[in-house]
């Protein structure tokens, strides 16, 4: 039979890790981060989205009627 050791994280869940102050604090401030950093790229991709909305309202009001293509 197997001995209480050899069971360890195996058969059942180990404790949870005794945490100091010094982690508490590095794992609330990566969170902080990482939603700051989600909010800027949602930010990003909005205004990335309406620039490129607006440059391409930009251009069709240029064309001249029945034009249908942008000449480069």
């Amino acid at each position: 039979m197997p001995g209480k050791h050899d069971l360890d994280g195996f058969f059942r869940e180990l404790p949870p890790k005794a945490t100091t102050a010094q982690e508490k604090t590095d794992a609330a401030a990566r969170l902080i981060r990482e939603d700051d950093a989600e909010k800027r790229a949602n930010l990003t991709a909005t205004l990335r989205a309406a620039r490129l909305e607006r440059d391409a309202n930009e251009r069709a009001a240029l064309l001249p009627v029945g034009s249908e293509k942008l000449r480069n």
